[in-house]
């Protein structure tokens, strides 16, 4: 058994068999109407509810995500136990930093389906919504610019109530989200007739700082495995000139 998830060719059999599943997903979603409300709430919220036979393909991903997951922390822990000190050990950490940076994007995707959402709403001037920690956000004002008859630039100055009665101002553009209680509230559209109005999207996705983890982890994993090889071919070279 240790053989078998240790070995590269387990890895290759289940990411072909993902990319099966990933497949026949990209096209069976389009078809069914279930898949419509997906991209608004957690992924284990919308299992619930949705039908098996739309379904079934997520649940064997997970599973086979499970597996790789399992399988490249068996080869790390078997590539790590066999390191060489030196310099030779970071060629050989580099890949299981790469790994590891792997496995914390999938802990990442598994967070977020607990327990994220996406939700829209409409916001009118002196009018606001109550968070689930029970803060109230208002839209106190919109700020645009119009030109030609369109749009071009567009701002919300909003405000923070909290059950203390304490308040708190902030401002929202299309490149400037405000973060309250970890969800992220984004400015979409904004209307002036018949009146001023805001369209908002609130975001809470608790995976964010694990999967900002697993990048950095991925990425610094890549640049120092490239950055070795290209000494240890520069050397090979050198040493091919001496000979």
């Amino acid at each position: 058994m240790y053989s078998i998830l240790k070995s590269i060719r387990t890895t290759n059999f289940l990411l072909m068999f993902l990319m099966g599943l990933l497949v026949y997903g990209a096209v069976a979603m389009p078809l069914s109407p279930s898949f419509e409300s997906l991209a608004s709430m957690a992924l284990f919220d919308w299992l619930k509810t949705a039908p098996l036979a739309a379904s079934w393909w997520l649940y064997g991903s997970m599973v086979v995500v499970f597996l790789l997951v399992i399988n490249t922390v068996v080869c790390s822990v078997d590539s790590v136990l066999k390191k060489r000190k030196g310099r030779h050990w970071l060629l050989t950490i580099s890949p299981q930093v790469i790994h590891a940076g792997f496995c914390f994007i999938m802990l990442a995707h598994l967070v977020s389906s607990y327990g994220s959402f996406h939700k829209h709403a409409v916001l009118y001037e002196g009018y606001g919504v109550t968070l689930d920690s029970g803060v109230e956000v208002y839209l106190k004002r919109i700020n645009s610019r119009v030109e030609s008859g369109h749009v071009t630039d567009m701002e919300a100055e909003i405000f923070y109530k909290y059950p203390d009665g304490s308040v708190s101002q902030d401002a929202i553009s299309p490149n400037n989200p405000s973060f309250m209680d970890g969800t992220g509230l984004y400015l979409k559209k904004v209307t002036l007739k018949p009146a001023p109005a805001a369209l908002v999207l609130f975001s809470y996705d608790p995976g964010a700082p694990w999967a900002l983890v697993g990048g950095v982890l991925f990425l610094s994993g890549i640049f120092t495995l490239v950055i070795l090889k290209l000494q240890d071919r520069n050397q090979a070279l050198i040493d091919t000139d001496t000979v």
